[in-house]
């Protein structure tokens, strides 16, 4: 037989994320102040988050041509 644990189990509600709580608030593009990607960890709206991608690319083709 098992013996029974005396210690209380306690199950604390899980906390949602910081994330979640700022998305269900409708966050703002640091940006330009448009809504949020559903998907950006970035705080970025979606054409933000492209011209950011566009700009990386841009920069490390330029650094190819110089080497």
């Amino acid at each position: 037989m098992k013996k029974q644990s005396t210690r209380a189990k306690t199950t604390a509600p899980a906390k949602p994320s910081v994330r979640a709580k700022v998305a269900k608030k409708g966050a703002r593009c640091v940006v330009c102040a448009a809504e949020v990607a559903p998907f950006s960890t970035e705080e970025l709206c979606w054409v933000c988050r492209r011209l950011k991608i566009s700009a990386w690319r841009d920069v490390e083709g330029q650094a190819a041509i110089q080497e």
